[in-house]
């Protein structure tokens, strides 16, 4: 979109950007094994907003080849593009492994923090979530791929009928990883819950989404960080499942807009 400056920061993180210096900006964070351009919705409808897309580590056009990944070499990664942007305060919304990396970089660096959105957070999963998730990982080692499995897990069956690309899109998107890259991401992806995060000082205002129908970050998940984090809003999407910035875009947006941009 021609709209955005596109470019590296110093650490060749790649990002695009539309900033407007009277604006505090909102910087958004995608998940695993996807890049800044799953926020396309986003980028159309927010176009006159202050706001940042970038691709985590490992991912998109961002350097890759790390064979072991924490949150703090994402806190870090987030932490120098503020740096190398000059930004002293920011929104922040993160999906999935982004909602995670989120609430990290939220935990160390609070008073950075203007207003934060978590959508679709997995949180404490149970014996048997774990395990499904365990499994992929352990399918991911043998070389199977987890593409359309993914897919038909985050879509409705009538939504990926009707609308043929974006099953396309996401297919090559998550096709086009590199094992390598991907592995070292979704095992911390699976690994989240070894930390508990101290959310005391999340006094910033939060909003927490998820889809109704959700069954790796559920409803359940949202609702107990909702309760943790004392100023949190909770706003569960109906009919909706992983995919729900895609999906239910307007809705998601409708809610974004209340909440960062009025």
């Amino acid at each position: 979109m021609n709209f955005f400056t596109k470019d590296f920061d110093n650490k060749e993180t790649y990002f695009e950007k539309k900033i407007s210096n009277k604006k505090i900006p909102t910087i958004f964070i995608h998940g695993v094994g996807l890049d800044n351009t799953m926020w396309y919705p986003q980028k159309r409808i927010f176009k006159n907003e202050s706001i940042i897309f970038y691709d985590i580590l490992n991912h998109g056009k961002t350097s890759k080849k790390l064979h072991k990944l924490t949150f703090k070499h994402f806190s870090q990664q987030l932490d120098n593009l503020l740096i190398y942007l000059k930004i002293n305060k920011v929104n922040l919304v993160g999906f999935s492994l982004g909602a995670l990396i989120a609430q990290h970089f939220t935990s160390i660096n609070y008073n950075k923090i203007n207003k934060l959105v978590l959508i679709g957070s997995v949180y404490k999963r149970n014996k048997s979530q774990t395990k499904i998730v365990k499994n992929r990982l352990k399918e991911m080692y043998k070389g199977k791929s987890i593409t359309t499995e993914s897919i038909k897990r985050w879509f409705s069956n009538s939504y990926l009928k009707e609308n043929p690309k974006v099953y396309k899109f996401f297919f090559k998107l998550l096709e086009s990883n590199k094992k390598e890259d991907f592995i070292p991401a979704y095992k911390l992806f699976i690994e989240s819950d070894k930390k508990n995060l101290n959310f005391s000082k999340f006094n910033m205002p939060t909003l927490i989404m998820t889809g109704e129908n959700e069954v790796g970050s559920t409803p359940k998940m949202s609702k107990d960080i909702h309760k943790k984090i004392k100023s949190s809003l909770l706003h569960i999407v109906k009919n909706a499942k992983h995919g729900v910035t895609i999906e239910k875009a307007n809705k998601v947006n409708y809610q974004l807009k209340n909440f960062l941009f009025n």
